[in-house]
């Protein structure tokens, strides 16, 4: 029997958007939440796959400008590439801003781990008019240069052959080479490189030099610990650098890598003169005062709209069939096994009558949003609004990500690097009126207040997380820095991707929040039997009849909708005993209803996100904070007379 052959490590590095996902997506299936969009991963992913017989782990890490960035979700990258694990890295560059991607390239060639040099998008770069000579790039730099478009698929079998031809051949890149003064700086550092920093930093010596003379702080402290004489031999030779060219201590490097990369630029790329096309202009327009405004109320609206009339429309068609189902089944003698299978009949038909023809709309237009870079522009569009409540300005990327689920914005906060920031952000996350949230909007306040009121509970959402921001910022308030993000250029959807992006968000709820619902629903059926709903009910009963004026058969409703929020509606009708809720709840009832499960306590998959994130504290506190909001905004409108 042939021996196991150890799977090789491949990391794909390289800045934001630069397409590292779309291109671990299209060789692992659709298995990275992707956008046009900075900041989507902020964890690596991992897949196996086996190329020409040799098993490989390929990692998705998450984009970095640079190897001494200090940004949180940034050092993961930097932290798996100097682990040793790696065998070798793929960087992933966006060939239409070449010049600005390289100086990361001239980062991971010093690391002396075999690099591959992949020339993502371009399709985009041509676009532009920017031709770039991959031979020449490849010699200049002495790596091989794999050009691909990972969107559609092109070029991605050639880089994995590279891969392979890499992996087991011979690897001799071209070290960058700085002015004089600085080589003869390392030369220095070099004749006294302790034995001690050698087996404590497993890492090329110069290498490690470099990071000492950028002022790499968390490399400085680790060489500290081994070697102190040697790192003050270093910061001394980082201020004479400093003071001979005139500039900081962390800037000498770094302006020199910059004149390498555009030197090395000029000689590979060449640039056709281009007339600006009609996607320059409207993003031209959209980037003005009104031309953002108009993008973010149209980009609202038409997220509305699609979801209530599509969602109403799919509702009534996909019910009716199942309107037989239940009846025949009420019809059964009555006993334990007749309410459990209506209990889970219920449960089938919420799941694709009531949740789904909301949910896919609002996903699918979502998706088309991240896709064509509309979404960081509106971004940009509401960060004065965060800036005035106290919050950082890259708050407003999470708090997007909010909209569609609270789980991967919660995660998407390791991108701020203040804890307070960080906490801020936290708790205002569970107030952003989340895909699950919208389904019960559409639902019950589409289907019974109509188009005005639902709008306004959109509007209110949004009004409540800016307030909540504001008043939580008061405590320690500081100025807060603008949002500083790279803005992506617009592009046309690949529909193909577009829909596998849906699916692949639509596949946790079928094969995750469904299964519960239907469980769910067949546990609230052996409550009722027993009687234990009228106990749950009775236990919340100052919080339904008392505090919201609602009936107390709503308690287990709410109680089951901490676990997932569609579990609020979906039960709901199962606590009432019908499916037309409107019969039973006055409007101000139904208004109620919808305001407090839109801000109550958060799901339980948000809570456990908060408690890995920020702690238990944090967790604590935004339950806290969630129930006391909706406590309040729930009694006082429940004593207006609005109906």
């Amino acid at each position: 029997m042939a021996p196991t052959r150890e799977p090789r490590v491949v990391a794909l590095a390289g800045q934001p958007n630069c397409g590292k996902s779309t291109l671990f997506n299209a060789v692992a299936g659709f298995r990275v939440d992707t956008g046009n969009f900075p900041g989507t991963s902020v964890a690596f992913a991992e897949t196996a796959l086996r190329v020409g017989g040799q098993p490989i782990r390929l990692i998705d890490l998450p984009g970095t400008y640079s190897i001494s960035s200090h940004d949180p979700a940034e050092r993961v990258a930097r932290d798996f590439l100097l682990s040793g694990e790696v065998d070798l890295i793929v960087n992933v560059v966006d060939a239409s801003l070449l010049s600005r991607s390289l100086e990361l390239t001239l980062q991971l060639i010093e690391m002396e781990i075999p690099v591959i040099l992949c020339l993502n998008m371009m399709d985009e770069a041509r676009r532009k008019g920017i031709d770039i000579d991959a031979d020449r790039l490849a010699h200049a730099l002495g790596v091989a240069i794999s050009p691909v478009v990972a969107i559609r698929g092109t070029g991605i079998e050639a880089l994995f052959r590279q891969v392979l031809a890499v992996d087991q051949g011979p690897y001799q890149p071209v070290q960058p080479r700085y002015d004089r003064d600085v080589e003869e700086c390392l030369g220095r550092l070099a004749t006294r490189y302790p034995a001690a920093l050698r087996s404590s930093l497993p890492m090329p010596d110069r290498f490690v030099a470099l990071r000492l003379l950028e002022m790499d702080e968390d490399l400085e402290r680790r060489a500290q610990a081994a070697a102190p004489e040697f790192v003050a031999t270093a910061q001394r030779e980082r201020r004479q650098l400093a003071e001979l060219h005139g500039w900081s201590e962390a800037g000498v490097l770094a302006s020199h890598r910059h004149a390498l990369v555009l030197d090395v630029y000029e000689q590979v790329a060449t640039h056709r003169r281009r007339r600006p096309g009609r996607r320059e202009a409207i993003d031209r327009w959209v980037t003005t005062p009104l031309g953002g405004l108009a993008t973010v109320v149209a980009s609202s609206v038409l997220a509305f709209y699609l979801a209530y009339y599509c969602g109403n429309a799919l509702s009534g068609w996909i019910e009716s069939p199942f309107r037989y189902l239940r009846q025949a089944i009420a019809g059964l003698d009555a006993g334990l096994p007749a309410a459990l299978l209506l209990g889970v009949a219920e449960g089938v038909i919420a799941g694709a009558g009531i949740v789904l023809p909301y949910l896919v709309p609002l996903l699918l237009l979502l998706a088309l949003y991240e896709d064509t870079g509309i979404l960081p522009r509106v971004a940009f569009m509401v960060d004065g609004l965060l800036h005035r409540a106290g919050m950082h300005g890259k708050s407003v990327v999470p708090l997007i990500l909010g909209y569609g689920c609270n789980v991967p914005a919660v995660m998407a906060t390791r991108n701020l690097e203040n804890p307070r920031d960080r906490l801020i952000t936290m708790l205002v996350i569970p107030f952003t009126t989340c895909s699950a949230r919208s389904v019960i909007i559409l639902a019950l306040g589409a289907r019974y207040l109509g188009g005005a009121w639902t709008a306004g509970l959109y509007l209110g959402g949004m009004v409540v997380a800016v307030a909540v921001a504001f008043a939580v910022s008061r405590r320690g308030r500081r100025d807060c820095l603008g949002l500083v993000m790279e803005v992506p250029p617009l592009r046309p959807p690949v529909l193909a991707v577009t829909a596998r992006k849906v699916w692949f968000r639509l596949r946790d709820f079928l094969l995750l929040a469904w299964p519960i619902i239907v469980v769910s629903s067949v546990v609230l059926a052996a409550l009722s039997y027993y009687g234990i709903d009228a106990w749950v009910n009775r236990l919340l009963e100052p919080l339904t009849t008392g505090a919201l004026g609602l009936p107390a058969a709503t308690g287990i409703a709410l109680f089951l909708g901490v676990f997932r929020k569609e579990l609020a509606l979906v039960m709901l009708a199962a606590a009432l005993g019908t499916e037309d809720i409107g019969a039973v709840l006055t409007p101000g009832q139904l208004l109620t209803l919808v305001v407090f499960t839109m801000l109550y306590i958060p799901c339980v998959a948000t809570l456990a996100t908060l408690w890995r994130e920020g702690g238990w504290r944090t967790c604590a506190a935004s339950a806290l904070l969630n129930l006391t909001v909706a406590l309040a905004v729930g009694a006082f409108l429940a004593r207006l007379p609005l109906f």
